[in-house]
C-alpha cells in the first residue's frame, strides 16, 4: 500500500504518510480510525490514476469469474 499510518508518541497523533513521495505527511489525526480512513481514501483516489492498477482492472474483466483447479 502506498499510504501508511503510524503513531507519533511525542505528539500523541496518528500520521498518514505517502511512502512513494519520500514519506510526505498527508494528514494528522487524533484517532486511529480517522487516520486509517484517510489512508484508505488516498489509496483509492490514487488507484484511479495508477497505470498498473488500470491494467490489472482490465485483466480482471477478461478473466473468467470462476477458476476450478482440480
Amino acid at each position: 500500500m502506498r499510504y501508511s499510518v503510524r503513531y507519533e508518541c511525542a505528539d500523541k497523533n496518528w500520521i498518514v504518510t505517502d511512502s512513494a513521495n519520500a514519506g510526505q505527511v498527508m494528514g494528522v489525526h487524533i484517532s486511529k480510525t480517522d487516520a486509517y480512513r484517510h489512508a484508505y481514501a488516498e489509496q483509492e483516489r490514487w488507484r484511479k490514476f495508477d497505470p498498473v492498477a488500470k491494467h490489472l482492472a482490465r485483466i480482471r474483466k477478461v478473466m473468467p469469474q470462476t477458476l476450478v483447479v482440480g
